[in-house]
């Protein structure tokens, strides 16, 4: 077509026919790089293409909290009692051009009615504190370059009076998963009315009678803010991502994050995998049915905990991986159900059941409900019976613990045989005890110290909502400061 089009175009004297064959030449070799680009292209954006569709959407978080605006006071409590716990601890002062040895907090006064926090939008938090005071004991020692002559050593005692601190803590997710915060220096400053020194050693007293303000201002600005960071860092790493929630069988929580802290002016929201998984065994999350991200529409309430089907699922998972349990088959009461327990052969004692398959929990807007398909058997015994039980749960918080209780179930024996229709409607019956050895306390990451009181449910499609106060328990904490 290339050549046509050229020879038709083209109307010369003289050449005419060179020019044509240039032309067609040219046009020819025109038509095969395009159509290489082409391929090129097409190449190009099939492997573009092709790792990015084959990656699936991570699973939703399996537990998400929001705090709301007006939890700020229990949160301003919380605080400081983190604040006070400072009091003893030594900051990491690293300053080769100050003779400064180490600085300890020793004393601390905070009024809480002058602590104002708040959120800041895509930042953090601001704490700002007015009128504290403080005692700083500075170990002074320099000493002579390359020796270990010392030249000024002693110690001085800093009583701060009338400060005013403010700080903006940035928080985000580290590679481990771990809550990590930030404070740059231009984010914390401290300002004091008055500062008074008393020295010993050689040069303490020169250093109480010229009283260098700015000195310490630099000290408390430069130094101890930016030392506050690496001490709350190394306070939440100790923090445990991983808890182990059932003893019976060994199965771990992973209360890791799984995105970075996400603000606005009025909430904070933190994500968890959620992830149940058998202690020392891998888990797929792409195994696991996703539910949906728990997205939070109410806001009158202190705290929200979302929870998706991701981490009930997940537990169904890790429950059927983990093995058989045990359950009790008691003694039925009353002539009737007796004599037919006894014809039946479905004697008194352990037995036990073996999920055939990883049991699926669904959330709709009116329930929480789970289906699950078993063989039971008597222990020790080879046959035993093929049962499929539906059964609803009902959820609620005690302080920081979510608990699943389980209604009356509806169960039937796959096989129909007439022993299996008993055992089922003895299931049916005594469901509580069955399920006892199932049904645990599982805690919600909710720092120690804070409670869950007068908490509501509220079931959407693939998640349910959990909304409630909080309350301050100092009594609780291992961190508070003497």
């Amino acid at each position: 077509m290339y050549r046509e089009n050229a020879g038709i175009s083209i109307r010369g004297v003289g050449g005419a026919a060179g020019v044509s064959a240039n032309v067609s030449r040219t046009s020819t070799a025109t038509g095969f790089w395009l159509r290489m680009k082409s391929c090129v292209l097409f190449f190009f954006f099939f492997y573009l293409a092709s790792p990015i569709s084959s990656i699936t959407a991570p699973p939703p978080p399996g537990i998400k909290l929001q705090i709301r605006e007006n939890a700020k006071d229990v949160l301003k409590d919380l605080g400081l009692m983190y604040l006070k716990g400072l009091v003893n601890k030594q900051f990491p002062i690293d300053d080769i051009c100050l003779p400064i040895k180490s600085v300890n907090l020793t004393d601390l006064q905070v009024d809480p009615a002058k602590v104002d926090f708040k959120f800041q939008e895509n930042i953090g938090v601001q704490i700002e504190i007015k009128d504290m005071n403080f005692s700083l004991e500075i170990q002074r020692e320099a000493k002579v370059p390359f020796t270990q002559i010392k030249i000024i050593e002693g110690t001085t005692t800093l009583t701060a009076e009338g400060v005013t601190a403010t700080i903006t803590v940035r928080m985000n997710q580290n590679p481990q998963g771990h809550l990590n915060v930030e404070i740059p220096r231009d984010n914390c400053t401290i300002k004091a009315d008055t500062i008074r020194t008393t020295s010993s050693g050689l040069t303490g007293f020169l250093l109480d009678s010229l009283q260098y303000f700015r000195l310490y201002l630099y000290l408390f600005n430069d130094k101890i803010c930016p030392a506050l960071q690496p001490m709350i860092n190394n306070k939440l790493k100790d923090l445990p991502m991983m808890s182990t929630v059932y003893e019976d069988h060994q199965l771990d929580l992973d209360y890791s994050l799984s995105s970075d802290i996400e603000v606005t002016s009025s909430s904070l929201d933190i994500s968890f995998k959620g992830l149940l998984s058998v202690h020392g065994k891998a888990v797929d999350p792409g195994s696991i049915r996703p539910g949906r991200e728990p997205v939070f529409t109410e806001t009158n309430k202190m705290v929200y905990v979302g929870i998706s089907e991701f981490f009930f699922n997940g537990a169904a998972m890790a429950i059927y991986k983990s093995g058989p349990f045990e359950f009790n088959v008691p003694e039925m009461e009353g002539l009737l159900v007796g004599l037919g327990q006894k014809i039946m052969e479905i004697k008194p004692g352990p037995w036990t059941a073996e999920l055939i398959e990883a049991p699926i929990i669904e959330i709709s807007n009116d329930d929480l409900s789970a289906t699950a398909y078993f063989k039971a058997q008597r222990k020790a015994k080879l046959n035993g019976f093929l049962m499929t039980c539906r059964f609803k749960m009902d959820i609620e918080f005690k302080e920081r613990l979510l608990i699943m209780n389980i209604q009356e179930p509806k169960c039937k024996e796959k096989a129909g045989k007439i022993k299996g229709k008993f055992l089922a409607f003895l299931v049916n019956v005594f469901h509580e005890r069955i399920t006892k050895s199932l049904v645990k306390e599982i805690p919600i990451p909710l720092p120690a110290e804070l409670s869950l009181i007068n908490a509501t449910n509220q079931f959407e499609e693939g998640y349910l909502v959990v909304g409630g106060s909080l309350t301050f328990n100092p009594q609780n904490s291992s961190n508070a400061g003497g």
